[in-house]
Formats: C-alpha cells, structure tokens, sequence
C-alpha cells in the first residue's frame, strides 16, 4: 500500500526528484518578480510535479482536476553581479483553460514561455482519475500547509489491480 507523507509530497519532493536520478528544474524553479526597485524571489510549479504519482495521490487523492485557471509566464534570463544566471518575470497570462493556454505556448516564437502553477494544490493542468489508486486511511495527525490549512500528516492508498 503506498503511503505518503506531507513532506515527501511537498517540501521534500526534491529528495524524490533527486533519488529518481532527475533534476529538480522539471518540476520546479526559482524565478524573480521585478517589484519597485528589487528582484523577489518566486518559486515556480511546472506541470510535471502535478503529474508525478506523489503529487496525484497526496495533493488531489488521486481524483480527476480540472484546472479553472491556468498561468503562461514569459522571462528573460539575466546574470545577477554575483554572476548567478536569474530567470525574471517578464509577463504573467491566465488562462480560463489549460488548452487556451497551451495553444498560447505553442504560438509564441520564443522558448522562455512556460505554463506553471504557484500552488502544490491547484493544478494548473488537467489530471485523469487514478483508476488503480483508492484513499483508504488519513492519519488523525495532521498539519498546517501553507494555502490549505489543515491536512492529514499521512495518507495510505489502497493499489487495486
């Protein structure tokens, strides 16, 4: 029965990411927001997190999403004077619909287009039911995620051939 914890869905994902022989920048990345005089640091969630079985199960219980907003940001990179390379936030779109917004990505000439979310909780595309996956337990211990509230520390799904 694959259980899953908080941590390993959301703030340690990247040790699953890392473990998987993957780079973290598929799933997710820093971007910078120009506001007034400064660069605010912004994490950004592609759609490949909400995609991974982790996510599926512990962020959505496995049901169907259908995304009501989704965002197209464009960027352009720059190097900070310490030389680090920054991604800043040229323009943010939203989308009433995943495939307006992908139609949109697939329009635009430059590759510094991407779809994303700024919420583990709300998907920006559109997930299908995991069919062989079923809730079974919600631990009675549980914790305040930021966005969310309160939520169970574990839930245990139940794999049904």
């Amino acid at each position: 029965m694959p259980q899953i914890d908080h941590e390993t869905a959301i703030s340690k994902f990247w040790a699953i990411v890392l473990w998987a022989g993957r780079e973290q920048a598929e799933f997710f990345d820093i971007y910078y927001l120009p506001q007034e005089t400064e660069l605010v640091p912004v994490q950004v969630v592609y759609p490949e997190y909400y995609r991974s079985l982790s996510s599926r199960l512990y962020n959505f219980d496995g049901k169907a999403v259908t995304p009501e907003i989704t965002w197209v940001i464009s960027y352009e990179e720059m190097v900070s004077q310490e030389g680090i390379l920054l991604k800043v936030i040229a323009s943010a779109e939203q989308f009433t619909s995943y495939e307006e917004a992908e139609a949109y990505l697939l329009s635009q000439e430059s590759a510094n287009y991407k779809i994303v979310g700024t919420n583990q909780f709300v998907s920006p595309v559109p997930l299908e039911t995991l069919e062989h996956y079923r809730l079974v337990h919600s631990s009675e211990e549980t914790v305040m995620l930021p966005t969310v509230g309160e939520a169970p520390a574990v839930k245990i799904f139940e794999y049904i051939d």
